[in-house]
């Protein structure tokens, strides 16, 4: 009899060996991801694709600064002919094979602004380019917020509504316990059993949520799908007051879209100013070297073999090229336009949008003392519902009621909670981060 026990007992030792290594590799496959807010927004901006493309647009605007700057600095060329000269006067002592080999340099010298202008106007593009991969960086911050809150929304969601099936089951037990004295009718029973079931596709819903916020928020942060998420922030219970007059000065003073749109306001007034100068004359100074030979002597006379050398000063002015410097000045003149409307609409947005935000944030932040003073009552109210039930005084109507009244409060806490924080990450967006700390301490 002892070495089938001692089988069974080897057996079982395998057996936990074997979980233990299971589990192990699952934990390893399946690590769980501890992040805050701050890494969300480090991970987001990481992984964004449209952060890379944004710097990519960056890159593609200095290249385009570097080509127009290209202008300003001295052009040298190196030319080399072969030449087979099938006809040519007799009068002209030339072989049947000639080669014309020089180094030719060139340097404007005066354009009245045409070239300087067309700098500029690359400078400024590539400034405005800049501003707008801020702007990007902000939005992709604010997605990331989003859906932390989301995310954490959630879960406390998912929090309260188990907690509400607890507290329907310990009213059920409440209720068992007053039937044993034979106070509690059967249709209570009933109803009490309806009351739990009630609660299970809350849970479930609330459930469902978390796990598609979650699917969200690992595809912001470019997380693996099969990882699992733990936050480790959460809402907090109080917010500073705003003052809206700073938040205007700091949007005006801050924003990315709108300094970007600034400069491509500038950009286009610096091509205007380059494609008027097309009009004019531009002077450039150049010098030649070039060495004419033959590849044998016998073929060619040597009285005009050799080097020659020359340089001078070339003063070229277009005459009619079909319309195309008119052309030119004219879009120039539109994007010009175009800029401008756009800068003019882009600022009464943001100011409605940041009006919006921070009347919101207000109404919500005075909501959320309503809030927690509204969860305070309500839980001593379930309290009190509690004892009196066990004791007889009241329905079970009223328990439920009470429960139900809780349960709803809370929720309506963490959506205030939610609501403050996405309204305020709105208004973080639109001010670039920066805010007058010194006036934020005072507690709304």
């Amino acid at each position: 009899m002892r070495k089938p026990a001692l089988s069974i007992i080897s057996l079982g030792i395998i057996a936990v060996f074997a979980f233990n290594i299971f589990l192990t590799g699952e934990l390893l496959a399946n690590p769980i991801l501890k992040i805050g807010l701050n890494d969300t927004i480090r991970m987001a901006l990481d992984t964004s694709e449209e952060l890379k493309i944004k710097e990519s647009q960056v890159n593609k605007s200095e290249g385009a600064y570097m080509e127009a700057r290209a202008g300003l600095l001295p052009h040298i060329n190196a030319e080399s002919t072969f030449l087979y000269n099938i006809d040519y006067p007799d009068s002209m002592e030339l072989g049947d094979y000639n080669t014309i080999s020089g180094i030719t340099a060139s340097q404007v010298i005066w354009s009245f602004g045409k070239v300087m202008h067309a700098v500029d106007a690359a400078k400024k593009a590539v400034e405005a380019s800049r501003f707008n991969k801020e702007a990007g960086k902000q939005e992709i911050i604010y997605a990331a917020k989003l859906s932390y809150y989301s995310n954490l929304l959630a879960k406390n969601a998912l929090a309260i509504t188990e907690k509400s099936y607890q507290n329907a089951l310990d009213n059920k037990k409440l209720l068992g316990q007053r039937s044993y004295g034979g106070r509690s009718p059967k249709y209570e029973i009933l109803r009490m059993d309806t009351e739990v079931a009630a609660r299970v596709p809350t849970v479930n819903e609330a459930r469902a949520q978390l796990g598609m916020a979650t699917e969200t928020l690992k595809r912001v942060i470019g997380t693996d799908s099969s990882s699992e998420i733990e936050l480790m922030d959460d809402f907090k219970e109080y917010y500073n007051k705003l003052d809206y007059e700073l938040l205007v000065t700091a949007m005006y003073e801050y924003e990315p879209s709108l300094k970007s749109l600034a400069k491509y306001m500038e950009s286009a007034e610096a091509t205007v100013k380059s494609k008027n100068a097309s009009f004019l004359p531009t002077v450039s100074g150049f010098t030649s070297w070039d060495y004419l030979g033959a590849p044998s002597d016998s073929m060619l006379n040597g009285n005009e073999s050799g080097s020659y050398a020359f340089a001078g000063l070339k003063v070229s002015m277009p005459i009619w090229e079909g319309g195309e410097k008119q052309a030119q000045l004219r879009q120039a003149r539109m994007d010009k336009e175009i800029a401008i409307l756009q800068r003019k609409q882009a600022e009464k947005d943001l100011l409605l949008a940041l009006k919006k935000a921070s009347l919101e944030y207000r109404q919500y932040t005075d909501n959320l003392k309503a809030n927690i003073e509204a969860v305070m009552l309500a839980e001593e109210s379930f309290q009190q519902t509690q004892e009196m039930f066990a004791s007889g005084q009241v329905t079970l109507t009223d328990l439920n009621d009470a429960e139900l009244l809780l349960t709803n409060q809370r929720l309506n806490k963490e959506m205030t909670l939610f609501n403050i924080n996405v309204t305020l990450a709105k208004i973080e967006k639109l001010i670039a981060g920066h805010y007058d700390e010194k006036n934020t301490n005072k507690k709304s």
